[in-house]
């Protein structure tokens, strides 16, 4: 899978769009995505990086262990699979927003049917558990019906003091415009903020994914986890080749209608 589009495609004279590069790339992004997801609080970013203890240098080593996962994860990505974008400001070079276009030109789930998700960054425990099946929960319908080459968004993030200036259209356009090139469709799980803007780049929701965290004989770090990071429902997004939804005056199909590759 080739590279996404060169960020001069779609920048605009107040923000800039540059793809990640380097670990000190990654480094900015991942302070994006801690702030932008701390206002408001979204309960999933605990699941991912999950701060043990209370102080400032309990949040200090959850930062340093994300930075250097997500690092890891993005350099040992299949080749052109993990593309990483940040947009800064023009005049100050402030990074302000980021995303992730995950980039598979054939079906990525064949080999791994029924591979358990498995949350590493937990200590093994209920709350490794929980935050597993959470996971699984989210990736489900992205494995079920995703067998196909696709572009998935797996995040998007903007600062807060930045939202509503177009930088999200910016990082949706760095991903669906190589979508559109390659004939690919694409995949999102998007939260109830998020929702608009990927409809108005051709994404439409598939269904509602409501949290099922109920388990037989939990324990007490289970109902805790339960009370303080179930997530609130996500949706799932599906936007066909070239976000086109009707051929003729009918429907395209719906993605899980069309196979597996």
């Amino acid at each position: 899978m080739g590279s996404l589009p060169s960020p001069s495609s779609t920048s605009s004279p107040k923000y800039t769009l540059h793809q990640a590069k380097t670990r000190a790339h990654m480094d900015t992004i991942l302070d994006i995505i801690w702030a932008a997801n701390y206002s408001p609080y979204d309960p999933l970013i605990q699941l991912f990086f999950p701060i043990h203890g209370y102080d400032a240098s309990a949040q200090h080593a959850a930062v340093t262990e994300s930075k250097a996962r997500f690092w890891d994860q993005h350099c040992n990505a299949p080749h052109g699979s993990s593309n990483w974008y940040y947009v800064s400001e023009t005049a100050t070079g402030k990074a302000v927003g980021c995303a992730q276009w995950e980039a598979h030109s054939e079906n990525p789930f064949g080999k791994e049917e029924g591979k358990r998700i498995e949350a590493g960054w937990w200590p093994e425990g209920e709350y490794r558990a929980f935050c597993e099946s959470v996971l699984e929960q989210v990736y489900r319908p992205r494995a079920s019906w995703m067998g196909r080459g696709h572009l998935a968004l797996n995040w998007m993030c903007v600062l807060p003091a930045y939202r509503g200036q177009g930088i999200g259209s910016l990082l949706m356009s760095a991903g669906v415009s190589r979508a559109d090139a390659l004939g690919l469709e694409c995949w999102m799980e998007a939260t109830q903020m998020g929702k608009r803007l990927y409809e108005k780049h051709g994404f439409r929701s598939l269904v509602k994914i409501a949290f099922d965290m109920d388990r037989k004989d939990a324990g007490d770090l289970w109902r805790k986890a339960q009370h303080e990071l179930t997530p609130p429902p996500v949706f799932a997004m599906w936007r066909p080749k070239l976000g086109v939804w009707e051929v003729k005056g009918r429907k395209v199909t719906r993605p899980w209608d069309l196979g597996v590759e």
